[in-house]
């Protein structure tokens, strides 16, 4: 469990009041009461949630008197600032042996590889005495709890149910099992050695770990793993373990996102479906305004957009300007050709791709359904401030300052900006790139 963005509620409202306060100095103590200071007294009643930290610099630049607000910001996924409350919440949901298996499958980036997988087991706990399904839950989150600090990235924690037949089915046997894929080695000892690990597994366990072999096998050389996923539900109910005994009704359950939505978003990022910026940008529209009505909690975003809707209603208010740690604009790019006689001219699009791209991923990034270059919260603020933007030379309020991502074919996901990005191409450089289809 954790928070996202670790500033409190109190300290944003303090921040706040000293932003009031320089207002007022900003725009001179002769006036008792402005629409701009009222805008800023109303900001700070509400508690604010996206960056990690808020730093307020004030002082004089060019004989102007100038605050500096900085913010603070660690790659937060959209989704994630958009929770309840601000934090993210984990408990049992029930899942099925395909949406778990292609989840791993998509976390550890198999999918498409012509790799032979096998299923293994880590942590293997039972409990000896026969539970319902409720008391199963308390006793695996218990369990949970204490191993979830050391789990490795791409492995996931399930609670194994199978009911007892003596009981009715009203209660039954209980396994918390750590699951992780890798790829077959070939070599007789390992093998060896791998089977020599599975005998000493409770049936129930082998029976789970045969299930996902299965479905392993069917997702290889997949080229969609979403596609694959929604085929092989059409012909199997997807959560039938063979335990050995014929019965059929075993429980599988994953310890998972409780925020159905997030939890549904980021399931299909890892199985690598195409997600429309449009549809992602307005699941989190939708949150925000939520999150609003019912807490009181704006997203650093809206409180920004709001603040200075209200600023611009008066013509003496403090002018505000944001930098941001993205990408720059088209309309701030020159494209410059060395015309020497013996220098190849290349085409416009090849001189901005070939310049770096961005820092390599992280092992964390890796495993991280949000790393998809778009569902990261700045890259929300970018595409949500870009389309508010006038496309032209003129100095607006908004200015990105990240020339890393010029080179970056998918960090640009702004689809505002695709004409403008379109008129950096010389008319016969335009003419081909459409006319590859691209």
């Amino acid at each position: 469990i954790k928070t996202i963005g670790s500033i409190s509620v109190q300290q944003v409202r303090r921040l706040q009041i000293a932003i009031i306060e320089q207002s007022q100095a900003i725009m001179g103590k002769r006036k008792k009461k402005t629409k701009s200071a009222a805008a800023a007294a109303s900001a700070a009643a509400r508690g604010i949630v996206g960056p990690d930290y808020c730093q307020l610099l004030s002082g004089t630049l060019s004989s102007k008197a100038v605050s500096i607000i900085l913010c603070g910001e660690s790659h937060e996924d959209a989704i994630d600032v958009t929770r309840a409350g601000g934090i993210a919440k984990e408990g049992w949901i029930q899942t099925s042996v395909v949406d778990l298996t292609a989840e791993l499958v998509g976390t550890a980036g198999y999918g498409g590889e012509n790799v032979s997988l096998r299923a293994r087991c880590g942590i293997c706990k039972r409990k000896d005495k026969s539970l319902p399904l409720g008391k199963a839950k308390e006793w695996a989150k218990g369990i949970v709890e204490g191993e979830i600090g050391y789990l490795d990235h791409g492995h996931e924690l399930a609670l194994l149910f199978v009911p007892s037949k003596d009981a009715g089915g009203t209660k039954g046997r209980s396994y918390v099992v750590e699951l992780f894929l890798d790829e077959l080695d070939h070599d007789d000892a390992c093998a060896a050695n791998g089977d020599r690990s599975r005998s000493q597994l409770p049936p129930d366990v082998t029976a789970l770990l045969d299930d996902m072999i299965r479905v392993c096998d069917n997702l290889q050389d997949a080229k969609s793993l979403a596609c694959a996923v929604e085929k092989m539900f059409i012909s199997t109910s997807g959560n039938v373990i063979d335990n050995g005994s014929g019965n059929g009704s075993a429980v599988l359950l994953q310890w998972a996102d409780l925020d159905t939505e997030a939890r549904t978003l980021n399931h299909r990022r890892l199985l690598g479906e195409d997600i429309a910026t449009s549809e992602h940008d307005k699941l989190i529209s939708d949150r925000t305004k939520k999150r609003q009505e019912e807490e009181n909690i704006w997203t650093w975003d809206e409180w920004l957009i709001d603040v200075r809707s209200k600023l611009q209603q008066e013509s003496d208010a403090p002018s505000l300007h944001v930098v941001l740690e993205a990408s720059i604009p088209p309309w701030e790019v020159e494209l410059c050709r060395d015309l020497q006689p013996d220098f190849e001219l290349s085409p416009a699009a090849d001189c901005i791709r070939c310049l770096s791209e961005d820092s390599a991923e992280s092992e964390l990034d890796e495993h991280d359904p949000a790393a998809d270059g778009f569902g990261a919260y700045v890259d929300y603020i970018y595409r949500r401030l870009m389309d508010g933007q006038a496309h032209d030379s003129r100095c607006n309020y908004l200015h990105c300052v990240d020339s890393r991502d010029l080179g970056c074919e998918h960090a640009c996901v702004a689809e505002s900006l695709h004409n403008d990005w379109m008129n950096l191409l010389q008319p016969e450089e335009k003419e081909q790139l459409l006319g590859t289809g691209h």
